[in-house]
């Protein structure tokens, strides 16, 4: 009866381990672990591709203009500046052919007639710097270039 006793013992222990899973068998593969989500970055990270745009430049630094009135600047038909004697302003444009008109600013003492909506064309390049000076001629106000010594 022992030994019966012991035997039935022994398949019991068997069975015991054999459902907590400690058998001799591995356990089933587990898949990979996933990395963490990286954490963004505080500081600003720079495009791969950098912006592609050219620098127009205009000025009113001398007094080629024969008007002491503001001057509206226009690239595209949209207006974009207005420039007051001695003035100058800068804008970064697209590259390709882009549309300028200058016309005298409606205010004050400078009510001008009907003027010729003459524009002008310029054909620029990415990280191209060109600078242009206003000036008068009996056909209007146009935008003659700066030559890159002066």
């Amino acid at each position: 009866m022992r030994r019966s006793l012991l035997l039935t013992l022994g398949l019991l222990a068997c069975a015991l381990a054999q459902a907590d899973g400690s058998s001799d068998t591995p356990p089933p593969p587990q898949p990979p672990a996933q990395p963490a989500p990286a954490m963004p970055s505080p500081w600003p990270v720079p495009d791969a591709q950098p912006v592609a745009y050219a620098v127009l430049i205009v000025s009113r630094e001398r007094l080629d203009t024969g008007t002491a009135c503001d001057i509206d600047l226009y690239v595209q038909d949209q207006k974009v500046s207005r420039l007051q004697p001695e003035g100058e302003v800068a804008l970064n444009l697209p590259p390709g052919e882009t549309s300028l008109r200058l016309q005298t600013a409606n205010s004050g003492l400078c009510h001008g007639g009907i003027e010729p909506l003459r524009a002008q064309s310029v054909m620029l390049r990415a990280g191209e710097v060109r600078k242009f000076r206003i000036a008068n001629s009996e056909s209007g106000l146009y935008l003659t270039p700066v030559s890159s010594g002066g």
